[in-house]
């Protein structure tokens, strides 16, 4: 819900600084359509911004919660370079709090397209959606909810697979 909400909000604030304080004029540029490249940069910040803070968030938390730990004072210790501690051994038990954020985040960003296609008027299945709750086309709507469904069953079992293949001790329990 809070995703529906931010990116309502964010979506129109976002038309109203590209097309109000730009004016039209960068080329290539539009609030609604999709008939350029350009358009796809407003709906793709509205859907981004929201999950990119909290997942920062949580990729800072986990690598704080790493560099503390001792096999990074050890890595030190041994003359290990820092730019090499950092990506080779603390940044693989950082993400993991990410990881796990990812599935959800997706399918977040999924029905929070709903909004987004309908603010910028993009074309896409979220549109189809919503245009078959007002015509109460029920095939067309269970159609979509499945296929929505199997989606983000996908999502959620590629990020537990990544989280397999990076975590030892998931791997360890089965």
């Amino acid at each position: 819900m809070l995703q529906v909400i931010c990116g309502f909000v964010v979506g129109l604030l976002l038309a109203g600084l590209g097309f109000g304080l730009v004016g039209g004029g960068v080329p290539g540029l539009s609030v609604a359509g999709w008939d350029s490249p350009g358009c796809v940069v407003l709906p793709a910040l509205t859907l981004g911004l929201v999950n990119a803070a909290y997942l920062a968030r949580l990729t800072r938390g986990g690598m704080l919660e790493v560099l503390g730990q001792d096999f990074i004072r050890t890595a030190r210790a041994k003359g290990a370079a820092p730019f090499r501690t950092v990506w080779k051994h603390a940044l693989r038990g950082g993400l993991i709090p990410a990881l796990s954020y990812l599935g959800p985040a997706f399918a977040a960003m999924i029905t929070g397209s709903f909004v987004v296609e309908t603010c910028f008027q993009v074309p896409g299945m979220g549109q189809h959606f919503v245009n078959a709750t007002t015509d109460r086309d029920y095939f067309l709507i269970q159609g979509l909810v499945l296929f929505y469904g199997i989606l983000i069953v996908a999502a959620n079992l590629a990020v537990d697979l990544v989280q397999m293949a990076v975590n030892p001790r998931l791997r360890a329990e089965s």
